[in-house]
């Protein structure tokens, strides 16, 4: 493949992400501040809202990967789901903004929100399951997998840098002073995005055949196995048990911070004009993303997710400081550690299917490529849950400029100690359960294969 044809995979790869995540960091900084401070509605129904929809769809990542294995078309297993949901992806993030007052009645009002917000979560996992599923498919290089899962998380954090930046002045332009009016415009726009985004991805990327064939022609290699089967072999994949638990802990604690953002700055700080500065940061994190490929090479996938995870504590310790300068300083620490924990987490994901296919001869790269959706959809769940519980706690009012003591502590907890807890017990799941030696799968694999290349030469 030329360096022209690499580059235009790596873009498109990372189109695939940048479009999930448009809308994901919308509904992570902006959702729950958007339903309770503009719709009005309590923080503790769209807490548990977000905890009810994630125990209903939690598992759908399983189920989509599931589907994906057992795909069979002209454009491969995963790429034709950019094409089925990404045009219903858009048009759900439309309507999560358009929100009828139904004449006042409000019992409505919430059975919308709950309809629409379910049906987009069902419908997002079916457009992000694949991008994680085709990546083993793109390449059978792991440094190239490395490269598209770096480019991939640029492409993530510039969109979402820019989202995170521009949104709220943009819903201020599009509405004036009517805030609700400007998020429905701004959520057509982010729709509109969605489906080109989704829609180019699926015209330019291709599924290497030669890559899915090379294992399959193996007669040791089982595939398309059953639900029962699938998810047996998972469970005795053990780095992948580990990495799961560490994707849902890092998914949880990081729509945690996320969601409490804006509170933070808002009631903690007093300075909600820094909002879209703050959040605009997370620009910073492609240095973490570019990271990956050169501290991959140095140490271990898993390393490399641990010194993540133990540098975004030291940026959240940083924050909690009441400094503006610090704030901004523990932020951007904090970001560039976040951009090398998730480039690196879809890397190690991709060698827990290689190790699947190399040590247990099972070839289910859908089911095991579930693990980000099934974290994110538990990670918003829980996240939810505690952000919308923990503000009831402190009772937090909506209409109150100046919150009381007890509510900033609950801000507080939220973004900066919680997070910071369950990085350090992903630091200790991994150093403890997560064995897998991604150099050795590696070595063993260009083993045989140069072993099958003298037997041929030979014959």
């Amino acid at each position: 493949m030329s360096k022209g044809q690499l580059w235009k995979q790596r873009f498109f790869y990372g189109a695939t992400d940048m479009a999930g995540n448009l809308i994901w960091q919308i509904v992570g900084l902006y959702l729950l501040f958007y339903y309770t401070t503009v719709v009005g509605i309590s923080p503790a129904f769209v807490g548990t809202l977000f905890f009810v929809v994630r125990i209903i769809d939690a598992f759908d990542g399983v189920v989509y990967g599931f589907l994906i294995d057992h795909t069979h078309s002209k454009y491969g297993k995963a790429r034709p789901y950019f094409l089925w949901f990404g045009i219903p992806l858009g048009i759900l993030t439309m309507l999560l903004f358009f929100n009828p007052s139904f004449g006042g009645n409000r019992a409505f009002q919430l059975a919308w929100i709950s309809l629409v917000y379910t049906l987009f979560s069902l419908v997002y996992s079916g457009a992000n399951t694949p991008i994680t599923a085709i990546l083993p498919s793109l390449t059978k290089d792991p440094d190239e997998r490395t490269n598209l899962a770096s480019a991939r998380m640029v492409m993530t954090n510039i969109g979402t840098a820019v989202i995170g930046a521009i949104s709220l002045p943009m819903v201020a332009k599009l509405g004036g002073k009517n805030a609700e009016k400007g998020w429905m415009i701004w959520g057509i726009f982010i729709g509109f995005a969605i489906i080109v985004l989704f829609l180019s991805s699926f015209a330019n990327l291709r599924e290497k055949d030669d890559i899915v064939d090379e294992d399959a022609d193996a007669p040791e290699i089982k595939g398309h196995l059953s639900v029962k089967e699938s998810l047996k072999g998972a469970v005795k994949n053990k780095p992948w048990v580990a990495l799961s638990i560490s994707f849902i802990l890092l998914q949880t604690f990081w729509v945690i911070r996320m969601q409490t953002a804006v509170y933070y700055l808002t009631y903690v700080y007093r300075r909600a004009d820094l909002v879209g500065a703050f959040n605009g940061l997370v620009i910073v994190a492609v240095a973490g993303n570019l990271s990956v490929p050169f501290l991959s090479k140095i140490m271990k996938h898993r390393n490399v997710m641990i010194l993540s995870m133990v540098t975004f504590g030291i940026g959240e310790i940083i924050m909690s400081f009441k400094s503006i300068p610090l704030l901004f300083a523990g932020n951007v620490i904090a970001l560039v550690a976040m951009g090398a924990a998730f480039s690196i987490a879809f890397v190690m994901i991709a060698d827990t299917v290689e190790y699947s296919r190399s040590e247990l001869h099972i070839d289910e790269p859908g089911i095991l490529s579930s693990v980000p959706m099934v974290g994110a959809k538990l990670g918003m769940g829980f996240g939810g849950l505690v952000s919308g519980w923990l503000l009831s706690w402190g009772g937090f009012q909506a209409t109150a400029k100046i919150q009381g003591a007890k509510a900033l502590t609950a801000i507080s907890t939220s973004f900066v100690w919680l997070p910071i807890i369950l990085a350090l017990l992903i630091v200790g799941i991994l150093y403890l359960f997560y064995k897998l030696d991604e150099d050795e799968i590696t070595s063993a694999k260009a083993a045989k294969e140069s072993s099958k290349k003298l037997d041929n030469e030979n014959v």
